[in-house]
């Protein structure tokens, strides 16, 4: 399997800095799995191909109380670097790697499900593909909502201001009794603006050995218990003030795992990381996509099963056309890479004699 540059850093190289890189890329492999998992469960349920029970509702508030704050948290750690090199600099590049993604992919996969409105659980018509603009289109909210943070990020660099506009967001949408997929903006912004300027912070915390391992135990049975407690009083709300704790636990338990694994043995998660945003974009029509070839050959209706397969395929296959992709040349004009940096050009050549005129 051919590596970008990217990729191979990710998963081989010298300790230091680029240690700090490869346990966030461990974290996004971990995030994006999850994500994977709850959208395959949540695509199963309508259909009657996993039961509508207390395990459904159970795992789905768990997934939900914490993975997508994750990948906001993820991001606003790496915004601070990327804002040194300047304000424009860093919009055009997000605007390239988040908004330019967002469009693309959101007509494709609406495309695609209009082209199965048949098989598709929700389906997709012209005018929801038109109201993209202003109403995000199912996983792609991410990307919206992440746009906006770094956005906010760029017009409010005061730490104070920032701080504020995040927790009365926060607030605001407690309070809404209707929220529609952007208003998550408002939730997941304080867990941009904590990895913003926690970054040092998070970045210099090394935990070791034993200790590191009984600390993760004590954080995981604080979130089993933090959910056990939130779901009901929350009312299964996975974004509800009663799931803050549940959600805080769950970005940390998963932050100190990372830190603690083996870049070698579990140089595969790091993998998944780097190639998580092509994973996210494609997951759903593979997932979706297995669950409808499985239907149509007749699989019995085997709730784990169809989880499970539905689950590997939306992680695998993503992956697998994004090595594709990348052979081609075509993660960067499809939104899944960065676009290269141009070279500088080199000085030209001065002879010794011209300088000493």
């Amino acid at each position: 399997m051919q590596l970008s540059p990217i990729e191979q850093a990710a998963i081989s190289g010298p300790r230091g800095d680029h240690a700090r890189q490869v346990w966030i890329d461990f974290a996004r492999g971990i995030g994006v799995i999850l994500v994977v998992y709850g959208h395959v469960l949540g695509g199963l349920i309508p259909p009657h191909l996993f039961p509508d029970g207390p395990l459904a509702q159970w795992m789905s508030y768990t997934l939900y109380t914490f993975h997508m704050p994750l990948f906001f948290f993820l991001a606003g750690l790496n915004v601070q670097h990327s804002l040194a090199r300047g304000a424009r600099p860093f919009l055009a590049g997000k605007a390239w790697t988040i908004a330019y993604p967002y469009v693309l992919w959101s007509l494709i996969q609406g495309g695609v499900i209009m082209l199965i409105s048949r098989n598709a659980n929700i389906p997709i018509t012209a005018s929801d593909l038109m109201a993209i603009w202003y109403r995000p289109m199912a996983q792609f909210w991410f990307l919206y909502a992440l746009m906006i943070c770094h956005v906010l990020a760029v017009l409010i660099p005061n730490r104070t201001i920032m701080i504020v506009v995040a927790l009365a967001g926060l607030i605001v949408f407690m309070l809404l009794p209707i929220r529609p997929d952007l208003a998550l903006t408002m939730h997941h912004l304080p867990f941009y603006v904590a990895g913003l300027y926690a970054t040092r912070i998070v970045m210099a915390w090394q935990p070791h050995g034993r200790t590191g391992w009984i600390m993760l135990t004590v954080i995981a049975t604080a979130f089993a218990a933090a959910v056990a407690i939130g779901g009901p009083l929350s009312g299964f709300d996975a974004n509800g003030a009663t799931s803050l704790p549940a959600c805080i636990l769950g970005i940390t338990g998963v932050v100190l795992l990372c830190k603690l694994l083996n870049e070698t043995r579990h140089r595969w998660l790091a993998l998944v990381g780097v190639m998580s945003m092509t994973i996210y974009v494609l997951h759903i029509m593979a997932g979706s996509g297995t669950r409808i070839i499985m239907q149509m050959l007749h699989v019995p209706p085997m709730p784990w099963a169809y989880l499970l397969a539905g689950t590997a395929a939306g992680v695998i296959l993503p992956m697998v056309a994004h090595v594709v992709l990348q052979r081609l040349n075509l993660l960067a004009p499809l939104g899944l890479a960065p676009l290269p940096r141009r070279k500088p050009a080199p000085a030209p050549f001065v002879s010794q004699a011209a300088r000493s005129d």
